[in-house]
């Protein structure tokens, strides 16, 4: 059954495909667009630094017809793919050394802050219940 699976047409255009989209993500999160260009401002350069993280993920099957030994039930498959990118700091690079400067997402905190208020409000909530029973 393994030398039907890899010399089909669909299975081998499919992985074919993944592969070029694969690439062309690849290609996309340089160098480049990670660091961003420098920028000049006076005596100094300063660069924005970026973090980039990309997800992929493949799968195909092949299912046999139970029924009266005949051919085969089918072929399927899917993929996905996923690329990020957000700002992190900006290294200011000057003659008396270098300084980076910490880019701070302010949802993010604020979502944290939130998380941790509402899990400080269900811990006293559950110790004031234990108290008066």
């Amino acid at each position: 059954m393994s030398e039907q699976i890899s010399g089909h047409p669909l299975i081998e255009n499919s992985m074919n495909e993944f592969f070029a989209t694969f690439e062309r993500a690849q290609n996309s999160a340089s160098i480049d667009n990670v660091y961003g260009q420098p920028i000049t401002y006076g005596d100094s350069i300063i660069v924005p630094v970026a973090s980039v993280s990309q997800f992929f993920g493949i799968g195909m099957g092949v299912g046999a017809n139970q029924s009266s030994g005949g051919p085969n039930g089918g072929m399927g498959g899917g993929g996905t793919a996923r690329t990020k990118a957000r700002p992190v700091a900006l290294a200011e690079i000057m003659p008396e050394g270098v300084e980076v400067h910490p880019i701070i997402d302010e949802n993010r905190a604020l979502t944290a802050g939130l998380l941790f208020a509402a899990w400080t409000v269900v811990w006293a909530a559950r110790t004031l219940v234990k108290l008066f029973k």
